[in-house]
């Protein structure tokens, strides 16, 4: 019996449960596009987690089980395994909108110019709660490509993109941050082409779990510093220049607002 390929994979790295995964997958395999794939990718996980996600009995579901913690190589064996041309990113404690699969391959199919598809989206709270919206995001390929030197504008856990663009460019390098970030930048500086759709296609969870150390913010900084030091040099771009100065500066104050808030507590 022949085997039909799907229309899109999405990709799922996940090391714990913070008690959303169950969640996160289930608005995935909820989708009003049925013709996908989600291949989650273990790593560094408990048995109990991985037991867990054997659980699932749906037959769309891809484990991988893995060692290395670094989320990069998790992303790159999950796209080297994806059977898809399109390929979505989702992470274990996100919330996807039902329609937000069928519109983005359909956006993308409409629209081969594109390499790279995200959306707007909402911030929801533990328990799931709707408690506001992302700032308005920039939405054509000239405004995306112009604003890069100074932030990311394309939500990770929203994207979608075209599984040979992210080849072409090397998949995802392997930094301990803003791994998105980077390759945004070296796909825009390759030629690929961006946007967002002005939809909220997925509820992003805020929670106690997510990493807010003072040495942590430090280390992040570096990381993205050291992006933009290298598009200036790669580039030529003085936005770069503006774009390091800007993100050193916010962090400096978010980590001065970290120490003095662990001083108060």
């Amino acid at each position: 019996m022949e085997t039909v390929s799907p229309d899109v994979s999405v990709i799922l790295a996940v090391n714990k449960d913070d008690g959303y995964l169950s969640e996160a997958l289930q608005s995935v395999l909820a989708q009003t596009h049925h013709n996908l794939e989600l291949i989650i990718v273990a790593n560094r996980c408990s048995d109990s987690l991985w037991e867990h996600l054997h659980s699932f009995s749906d037959p769309r579901i891809v484990l991988f089980r893995t060692h290395i913690g670094q989320l990069p190589f998790n992303l790159n064996l999950a796209i080297e395994h994806a059977r898809a041309s399109f390929i979505a990113r989702m992470d274990a404690d996100d919330i996807c909108e039902p329609e937000r699969i069928e519109r983005q391959f359909e956006f993308l199919k409409n629209n081969p110019n594109i390499d790279v598809v995200g959306s707007e989206y909402s911030h929801i709270d533990e328990s799931g709660n709707h408690i506001g919206n992302a700032g308005a995001l920039k939405y054509s390929n000239d405004e995306i490509v112009k604003r890069l030197p100074y932030e990311s504008c394309m939500p990770h856990p929203t994207v979608m993109y075209r599984r040979d663009a992210v080849l072409a460019v090397g998949g995802y390098a392997y930094g301990l941050y803003a791994e998105d970030w980077d390759l945004w930048l070296r796909m825009a500086r390759s030629g690929k082409r961006f946007a967002n759709l002005k939809e909220r296609l997925l509820r992003y969870r805020i929670h106690g779990a997510q990493s807010t150390a003072h040495s942590t913010l430090r280390r992040n900084m570096a990381n993205v510093v050291g992006l933009l030091v290298r598009e200036l040099v790669v580039t030529g771009r003085i936005a770069f220049l503006g774009g390091i100065l800007g993100f050193t500066t916010g962090s400096l104050v978010r980590a001065l607002i970290a120490t003095l808030r662990r001083r108060n507590a």
